[in-house]
């Protein structure tokens, strides 16, 4: 049977809205977008630097494996190679660059500054000087829109160092070095630039903007959420060791504040060999350890974030708890090494550019960039030069390649291997192919004289 049951029919209803006003969202909303798009001070980059171990180990790995190798040089003109290594000799400059990286990454944010030491008739460098980028170093920009201003050859108008280590302001232009505003440089000869005087060196940039970033912003906040999880667990872990007496029984009538302050000094001198005896009325026990599993993954997520910003793969560091096959380690160390690569391909080209080449043509020696010998990394790349040793071997069972002194000396120079020997060797061997070739030059020469000869015969 059909039970039949009459509806009701729904009223019109209103809904009145709880949530805040439009202009109230639109408030958080901006402090929302402004926490996500502010940008981390030189300040806080240094301080996280100083306190956090990981951040410590990633940019210190960067500096070595991207400097610490060394560098050689690659050119014909064995007197410019000459000069080039005895410069860098006398510089430190294998220390100084590696101030330059390690400032790209912390203090400078993106950004290395190094001042030239020129002698006074600008006809030499006979110093290197490291300038702190938090004196306030920088181009010099339009005080309306902050670009930075450009001369009639799109080239930087110059530097301005708003307070140098005397608290002066400290200004380089093409044709004078101002000091406070009293000009204390001009030209020494034509060519002579006073902004030479400055080296600005970057590893990360974004398009038009000639300041540099440096990835360590970029995961900042994920090393501060990481290391509070950190300390929250270490708090926790420490806590979980204290004592706890209960003195007194339920349904009694409660002690004194007296009888509570003795055992609990009584408890302050507690030892591992301490043996104490209570009534019955007293009870100790331990602060429950915290259950910090999840807050452990969660503090290693954080930091593979951070790894994977700064391009290192966390497996480096820390293997346990990590289930990786070995062949996705292999791939992530030879990403890593590649980028490796790049970086130190590009801080390459900027010493050349930058101190090299501003080297010899202070002394007079070159008088453009393609003159300069080309600067090359030695590589720590393990894993890579692995594998290229064992493809250069095939080549050479294969035929493929054969052995000459020019091909032995590049190789030795890559794997940071004395080259004296092959010096001499390869200019034996340069000697012994020109010869030839002039006398083949020359015996080609007499066939076709004869040859003509002949044919006027």
């Amino acid at each position: 049977m059909r039970i039949i049951r009459r509806r009701s029919s729904a009223g019109q209803s209103t809904i009145e809205s709880l949530s805040a006003s439009p202009e109230a969202r639109a408030q958080l909303w901006a402090d929302l977008v402004e926490r996500v798009t502010c940008t981390v001070s030189k300040e806080q980059l240094e301080r996280l630097y100083h306190i956090d171990g990981l951040t410590f180990r990633l940019v210190n790995d960067y500096v070595t494996y991207i400097v610490r190798p060394g560098f050689y040089f690659l050119s014909d003109n064995k007197e410019l190679v000459r000069d080039c290594e005895e410069w860098a000799e006398d510089v430190n400059l294998l220390a100084i660059m590696e101030e330059v990286v390690r400032d790209i990454f912390v203090t400078g944010a993106g950004n290395a500054w190094v001042e030239l030491g020129y002698t006074e008739d600008s006809r030499d460098i006979l110093k290197l000087r490291i300038l702190n980028p938090k004196t306030g170093i920088d181009y010099i920009r339009d005080e309306q829109t902050k670009a930075v201003k450009l001369d009639e050859n799109f080239e930087p108008l110059g530097f301005v160092q708003q307070k140098n280590m005397l608290g002066q302001k400290v200004e380089w232009y093409k044709d004078k070095i101002l000091v406070d505003g009293k000009q204390v440089w001009s030209p020494r000869y034509p060519g002579d630039d006073g902004r030479d005087r400055i080296a600005h060196f970057k590893l990360f940039g974004l398009g038009e903007s000639m300041l540099g970033q440096s990835p360590l912003e970029t995961v900042f906040k994920q090393a501060l959420i990481r290391l509070n999880l950190e300390d929250n667990v270490g708090e926790s872990g420490f806590r979980s060791g204290a004592v706890i007496a209960y003195v007194g029984e339920p349904g009694k009538p409660p002690v004194s504040d007296a009888q509570v302050e003795k055992v609990v000094n009584i408890l302050k001198r507690i030892t591992v060999d301490s043996i104490f005896g209570f009534k019955h009325n007293v009870k100790v026990e331990r602060f429950p350890a915290p259950d910090i599993k999840d807050r452990d993954s969660l503090i290693r997520y954080f930091a593979d974030v951070q790894c994977a910003g700064m391009g290192i793969p966390l497996a480096k560091y820390f293997s346990s708890g990590m289930s990786h096959r070995a062949r996705d380690l292999e791939l992530m160390s030879l990403d890593f090494e590649y980028r490796v690569i790049a970086l130190q391909d590009r801080l390459a080209e900027q010493m050349r550019e930058k101190l090299f080449y501003r080297m010899l043509k202070a002394r007079g020696k070159v008088t453009k960039l393609s003159e300069v010998p080309k600067v090359v990394f030695r590589r720590k790349t393990p894993m890579m030069q692995r594998q290229r040793s064992s493809d250069i071997a095939r080549l050479f069972r294969r035929d493929i390649l054969t052995w000459d002194p020019e091909l032995e000396k590049l190789l030795r120079e890559e794997f940071g291997l004395p080259t004296s020997f092959v010096d001499k060797k390869l200019a034996e061997w340069r000697e012994q192919w020109k010869s030839k070739h002039s006398e083949s030059s020359s015996s080609d020469m007499e066939e076709i004289i004869e040859a003509l000869e002949e044919l006027e015969g």
